[in-house]
């Protein structure tokens, strides 16, 4: 639902709103007038919708805090019939000289009671108004990541080549890889590890955390095997890992990007990368050293890619932070694992 979309609802809403009372009016008592007193009561009711519509539910039913809603409507009854008295009772009645309630109606108890009616009645619209709107907003979510899972899997279609005729040429070289170079023959099962694990094993948008860190190993050895193991990378995962889960193929993004930018052959420069987990939340670190010449994209499309994931999976429950500081490059994520 776009802003614009938004208003234009709400005014409908307000037009209906207003004609049904005046309408009332009209079958009540045969005919409507519009004075002061009528237009302080409509600014209040449309002041409590929007502080019920803008704050209280926003702050509490997301969070599911039934308790703080339970609150907030008491607060809502509380404000409206202390708006309405100071607006009716003393402001009103400083003008006109005339008193909206009988002495004995003006009885806080009484007075708030009496009232009770136009507040409930207008917080209960507003909760509508905002369950709707939320609950659109949770459905567009859920189609964008969709869309978003279904477009990384046509990018991953498009760049494999019939996955089952590699599988199966792969397995074949590891039957004939073992007869003459066991290393060689391990290579080749982790990479045709790697290839089933992207194509088959990560179809769901979580995945286990320990199928990752599988995975984040395989890719370090195999670039290990690639440069002679001349590479110098220091890795802490955590020893046991359960049945966590966490995005897949998100972290391998931030591993790639050092791999592909950092300096990986001096002993000095090592680029580290540190995983563990601390009360249920991922704290994922990755700092490497770079080249002074080397373009570090780090507001690039990949970055961009990851940052409207997180936020659409996590929504503001979630840290990421990347830069540069001289000749290094930091990446620091944490989000709360499944």
């Amino acid at each position: 639902m776009t802003k614009k979309q938004e208003i234009t609802y709400h005014i409908i809403f307000w037009l209906l709103f207003f004609a049904m009372d005046v309408f009332a009016e009209i079958v009540l008592q045969g005919f409507t007038k519009f004075n002061l007193r009528d237009l302080e009561f409509t600014i209040l009711q449309v002041s409590l919708f929007y502080l019920v519509y803008s704050f209280i539910a926003p702050k509490t039913i997301p969070q599911k805090k039934w308790g703080l809603l339970f609150l907030g409507l008491i607060f809502s009854l509380l404000y409206f019939a202390g708006i309405r008295y100071l607006l009716e009772e003393v402001i009103l009645y400083t003008i006109t000289g005339e008193h909206n309630y009988y002495p004995n109606s003006r009885k806080p108890l009484f007075y708030i009671f009496d009232n009770s009616y136009y507040a409930i009645r207008i917080f209960l619209l507003s909760l509508i108004f905002y369950f709707v709107k939320y609950q659109f907003s949770i459905n567009q979510k859920i189609s964008e990541l969709s869309l978003g899972k279904k477009q990384a899997e046509l990018q991953v279609l498009k760049s494999q080549l019939s996955p089952h005729f590699l599988f199966n040429t792969l397995n074949s070289f590891y039957a004939d890889a073992l007869v003459v170079d066991e290393k060689l023959s391990d290579d080749i099962l982790k990479l045709s590890e790697m290839l089933r694990y992207i194509t088959y094993e990560n179809e769901g948008e979580y995945v286990l955390l320990k199928d990752e860190i599988h995975f984040i190993n395989n890719y370090i050895n195999l670039f290990q095997r690639r440069f002679s193991n001349q590479l110098f990378i220091k890795t802490s995962f955590p020893d046991q890992v359960g049945s966590e889960k966490i995005p897949a193929l998100l972290l391998i993004h931030f591993v790639e990007n050092a791999f592909k930018h950092g300096i990986l052959n001096q002993s000095e420069k090592p680029v580290n990368i540190l995983l563990k987990i601390d009360k249920n939340q991922l704290h994922f670190k990755v700092e490497n050293y770079f080249k002074s010449q080397e373009n570090y994209d780090e507001s690039g499309i990949g970055y961009k890619n990851i940052e409207q994931r997180l936020a659409l999976l996590f929504g503001k429950n979630y840290s990421l932070e990347h830069f540069s500081k001289d000749d290094r490059y930091f990446v620091n994520l944490q989000f709360p694992l499944k």
